[in-house]
């Protein structure tokens, strides 16, 4: 029978990013007890013929899916079990030749591949530190223009502050014009200081 509760699987606590209200850069959180690299591939792909999950979360408490070494070769193994699964990226510090081969995968409406991108060209590192637009700009681009009839649903996930508000009717249309699906501008449910480009780097 199949559960209807999902089932979220931290694959990495690792992240190339050095978001402000993340605890991996909270320097009063103790990074020693839940930074573990990450998780072992084979259990990572076993969880689709042993459980019984109706959704498979990648989401990320601590880590980015994408940067487990074996992210490709897992998201394959889920997609075909035909699992419906959801990740969350930043979508920074990955190459072309490395979208190059995520797109060939034959991706369904079953998954859900979301950025999170909290804003444009000149907001989004403010809180995302470390971001790269090229490279961010590229990866959506790349996921966009799968052939529909192998192309997830994508999700850009927008975390409104007050330096890029102004800026949610420009990213909407930008999303809706490279082919997503969906574009969401959602408040933080973490560190209220963040919110603010003078207290940007108070955890760096």
């Amino acid at each position: 029978m199949l559960s209807t509760n999902p089932m979220e699987i931290e694959l990495t606590t690792k992240c190339t990013l050095g978001c402000p209200a993340c605890p991996r850069n909270d320097p009063h959180d103790d990074k020693a007890n839940w930074d573990v690299g990450h998780l072992d591939t084979n259990i990572a792909k076993s969880f689709a013929s042993t459980t019984s999950a109706s959704d498979y979360l990648f989401v990320g408490c601590y880590g980015d899916p994408i940067y487990h070494p074996d992210f490709i070769d897992i998201a394959k193994h889920y997609i075909e079990k035909d699992k419906q699964f959801s990740l969350h990226t930043n979508g920074s510090s990955k190459t072309k030749k490395w979208w190059d081969e995520l797109i060939t995968l034959n991706w369904t409406t079953r998954q859900r591949f979301t950025f999170s991108v909290d804003g444009l060209e000149d907001t989004n590192h403010l809180y995302r530190i470390n971001a790269k637009w090229n490279q961010v700009f590229t990866g959506m681009n790349y996921m966009a223009n799968i052939p529909k009839d192998r192309k997830p649903n994508l999700q850009w996930k927008f975390l409104v502050f007050p330096y890029n508000e102004h800026q949610i009717d420009k990213a909407r249309e930008l999303a809706m014009s490279i082919g997503f699906n969906k574009f969401s501008p959602e408040e933080s449910f973490r560190n209220p200081g963040a919110y603010n480009t003078d207290n940007v780097n108070l955890y760096v």
